[in-house]
């Protein structure tokens, strides 16, 4: 059994993202690996992933501010605040902010465990190290996850 997980408002593990940031709120370190509950916040204009595959986990996707658009499958869609898309585990997909102002959304992956690959993410910036796309399919790769 899994303990009781709480974080406070203003809470949570804060991480650089090449573009913008990451708040984890809940990791899987909290919920016996079932779920990690992570808010990304970018700038207008940022690719938050450029199209990738995850092979381990599902990820949804909660629209807190501003616009991210969504390339899936079934083609573009641009959601606002208060819209949500479910991407299931094997389904390609990447987003962005094509809008002009900042976006934050809030990723819930299940199971967890996606969450290091942000905290893999901040360490290489904080240690000054190049994130160009093949450094960042190679970290992505360890999470079974395939970029396209």
């Amino acid at each position: 059994m899994t303990d009781l997980a709480m974080v406070q408002p203003g809470g949570g593990e804060r991480l650089h993202a090449p573009t913008g940031s990451y708040l984890v709120h809940l990791s899987g370190a909290q919920t016996g690996g079932a779920l990690a509950v992570v808010e990304y916040t970018f700038p207008a204009g940022a690719v938050g992933a450029a199209p990738h595959i995850h092979r381990g986990h599902a990820e949804h996707f909660h629209v807190l501010e501003g616009e991210v658009t969504f390339d899936l499958p079934g083609g573009v869609s641009t959601l606002g605040a208060g819209g949500t898309v479910s991407v299931p585990i094997g389904m390609a997909h990447g987003f962005r902010n094509t809008s002009s102002a900042p976006a934050r959304c809030l990723f819930l992956l299940t199971p967890a465990g996606y969450e290091d690959y942000f905290r893999d993410i901040h360490r290489a910036i904080e240690a000054g190290e190049p994130l160009d796309p093949e450094r960042l399919a190679g970290l992505r790769a360890e999470y079974a996850t395939e970029t396209l």
